[in-house]
């Protein structure tokens, strides 16, 4: 811990403790004065404190001095002995992470939204308005709401009947802050230090019937399953391309507290698979841009596949790409995407990663959305019923990531999608293979990732190497001069 983070802690650590000593003699609601008194006090005292010093005018004669005995000096503190140093008693955050485990209360997760306040937080968790205020209240005797960042993880221990027993949040690396309601319905507030130790976890395992079942049996918790399909998906097709005997291999991120509760989400480091046609080795690395991708071992991103149909249900092509008679129209015109029919609030997903161009209303189109991805291809999706409320343009989403739902707005006869794929702004057939190709990190980005996957995998070196060739082995021929056939790397370059 840093000097000045030190600084803060124990700052932070006098004042719960100067705020549970006011809470003993009954005056915690009049602190503010009583903090102002004393101070008032202090400054009097250090003002006046020089006029009381007086100059001393005789010294004893150090012959009336008596000497002390030797042993009477040592034996001043002979009663303390080797006796420890009582330290302050232990808060209850560990007692309250142990019933979570007992299954006696429960633990949510939220995280403080972008313009949102921590009052609003609390208002969104159920917590009535008087503990809310006096939950502000405690906090800010540790540290300054204002400091606190959009995005900020609050754990909230609920009790079966849905009221909030503690809050807490993880300021920074090692120290966390917390309010916990004691038994006679006060808030007290502390700070705790190196509370929060973050663990990387590898599993291996076997492919027995499918990859989802086979891997959460091997001990993966199904949200990083969900991360696997997720960032090998265009790559990789896990109802075709996995086998029983297939193996993984897959490494995450997930952070435990000293009680040994695991909090927050878990997040996915490393996905190895070994097929039957081909092996996949992709490491996580956050780019300067902070969006996460997955590399190989050289620094290179797979190639993906656009989703020919983006969406969350099972769909019926009703009109194709090319030339058709318009059905409210009546009259041939080229259609420039195909329409995917569907219920009415079906899920609408980005075919592939992108960032959002335009989002509303388009004439004919209805409610519609365009995404710009990379190596000059566009989306579009038409006739929406609405979109995902946190979208706007400059938006950036992720390849199947909800942006929106089906509907029939516009020049539309029933609720469709209406999907186009357009490649350096011409349209082109959505049903064709349309692949974003590999990137590649250069630079100090290239040396980042580097550094971080060799720390991550003990076999990245293999990795980096990929498989070796097998040497071209030597061919026999008849030598024209013994007649014997001997052992001669063939030449397989023609004469000209």
């Amino acid at each position: 811990m840093k000097l000045q983070e030190r600084f803060q802690h124990t700052l932070r650590r006098g004042r719960a403790l100067r705020y549970k000593t006011y809470k003993k003699i009954g005056v915690a609601r009049h602190r503010k004065k009583i903090d102002l008194s004393l101070f008032l006090m202090f400054m009097f005292c250090a003002a006046t404190f020089p006029f009381f010093l007086t100059p001393k005018e005789s010294h004893p004669d150090v012959s009336e001095q008596k000497e002390v005995p030797a042993q009477a000096i040592e034996d001043v503190h002979a009663d303390l002995g080797d006796e420890p140093v009582i330290e302050p008693k232990q808060t209850s955050l560990d007692e309250l992470e142990k019933r979570v485990q007992l299954g006696e209360l429960t633990l949510n997760m939220a995280s403080l939204e972008k313009g949102g306040s921590l009052l609003s937080l609390l208002s969104n968790a159920g917590v009535s308005t008087g503990d809310r205020l006096k939950i502000v209240d405690a906090l800010e005797l540790m540290i300054d709401l204002k400091s606190l960042k959009p995005g900020l993880m609050f754990m909230l221990f609920k009790t079966p009947d849905h009221r909030v027993q503690g809050i807490s949040c993880q300021i920074h690396d090692g120290e966390i802050i917390a309010v916990i309601q004691e038994e006679e319905g006060q808030w007290t507030p502390f700070t705790a230090a190196g509370r929060i130790e973050t663990q990387s976890i590898r599993k291996i395992g076997t492919v027995e019937r499918t990859f989802s079942g086979s891997a959460q049996k091997a001990g993966i918790p199904e949200s990083v399953v969900a991360q696997v399909t997720a960032a090998l998906d265009g790559e990789i097709d896990f109802a075709t391309d996995i086998h029983p005997g297939d193996t993984f291999d897959v490494i995450f991120e997930t952070k435990v507290t000293a009680g040994g509760l695991e909090v927050g989400t878990k997040q996915l480091l490393f996905i190895g698979l070994k097929t039957q046609k081909k092996e996949i080795y992709r490491y996580a690395f956050t780019a300067a841009s902070g969006t996460t991708s997955f590399y190989d071992a050289r620094g290179r991103s797979g190639a993906k596949a656009f989703m020919k149909r983006p969406l969350k249900a099972r769909s019926r092509l009703s009109s194709p790409y090319g030339r058709r008679r318009h059905p409210i129209l009546m009259y041939e015109i080229f259609h420039h995407g195909v329409d995917l029919a569907a219920p009415t609030n079906t899920p609408i997903m980005a075919a592939m990663d992108g960032v959002i161009t335009q989002l509303g209303r388009k004439g004919g189109y209805g409610k519609y959305i365009r995404l710009r991805h990379t190596d000059g291809y566009q989306t579009a999706y038409g006739h929406m019923n609405g979109y995902r409320q946190d979208l706007k343009v400059g938006s950036k989403v992720k390849r199947g990531e909800v942006i929106g739902y089906v509907g029939s707005t516009g020049r539309s006869t029933g609720p469709h999608l209406h999907f186009e794929v357009l490649k350096n702004n011409k349209t082109v057939d959505p049903f064709r293979r349309h692949v974003i190709p590999s990137k590649q990190l250069s630079g100090f980005e290239l040396e980042q990732f580097l550094s971080a996957a060799e720390s991550l995998h003990p076999d990245f070196a293999q990795h980096r190497a990929g498989k070796i060739p097998p040497v071209q082995g030597l061919r026999p021929f008849q030598s024209p001069v013994s007649g014997k056939k001997e052992s001669k790397a063939v030449n397989h370059k023609k004469s000209r």
